[in-house]
């Protein structure tokens, strides 16, 4: 099939869709049919989004997924939102833009078999989930003792990029940022330990994981990078 074919599947089965939700609020739940508005936001992040699944043929499609998911993210919240008539749900979910971003840059990142995009995807991916655990726990002190989750998430995406282009330098990169990580946390789980709430169980767990990660690359064997052969000398 045909990327302009899909566009207009997905829209047509986006119209469908309307149809019927349509029909179904008005004649069985009752219900105004004007909150289902969220679906043409729905349905133009689906129009975004179906061109990346091209991307494997066209790598250049793989890039629509990252505004796509985003605004197919976008689209649910508003839906949720306006089916239960409470604005205040989009207060409470914002954080999941940032993680939708996120996957974004994953499915991008496979599409387009680019591996440097993992360093944006943990680099957002991180600051998600965070964003996510502070708007729902109202601990925003969590930043305090958890900034160390910059350096990690950076060597967790350089990592990923030293395994795909087998570069020695690069893993060396990822190492140090896991060094300065584990640094961060140690410290940090010596003064999380003056904190009443659940963050003084972070900073611990956050040392471990980073000390997993370093342990867990002594098991690698180091992959020697690419060396060009010498010029073969002038033929006489």
């Amino acid at each position: 099939m045909k990327p302009d074919r899909t566009i207009f599947l997905v829209i047509g089965l986006g119209l469908i869709g309307i149809g019927a939700l349509s029909f179904a609020g008005n004649m069985i739940l009752q219900m105004e049919a004007w909150r289902l508005w969220p679906i043409v936001v729905i349905l133009f992040g689906l129009g975004l989004t179906a061109p990346g699944l091209w991307g494997f043929k066209r790598r250049g499609l793989g890039s629509f997924f990252i505004p796509g998911i985003p605004v197919l993210t976008t689209g649910i919240i508003l839906l949720v939102a306006s089916l239960l008539n409470r604005p205040g749900v989009w207060a409470a979910a914002w954080p999941f833009e940032v993680t939708g971003l996120a996957f974004g840059f994953v499915l991008a990142a496979i599409f387009m078999r680019l591996p440097a995009l993992a360093i944006p995807a943990f680099i957002l991916g991180a600051n998600g989930i965070l964003l996510v655990f502070c708007n729902l726990t109202g601990l925003w002190q969590a930043w305090v003792l958890l900034w160390p989750i910059e350096p990690l998430s950076v060597g967790l995406g350089l990592l990923v990029l030293a395994f795909f282009k087998k570069s020695s330098g690069t893993r060396v990169a990822a190492v140090v940022l896991f060094f300065v990580a584990g640094a961060g946390f140690f410290a940090m789980s010596f003064i999380s330990i003056f904190n009443a709430t659940i963050l003084r169980l972070g900073a611990p767990l956050m040392l471990v994981l980073t000390g997993i990660l370093l342990a867990g690359l002594s098991f690698f064997k180091k992959t020697p990078e690419a060396v060009s052969a010498p010029p073969e000398p002038p033929v006489e």
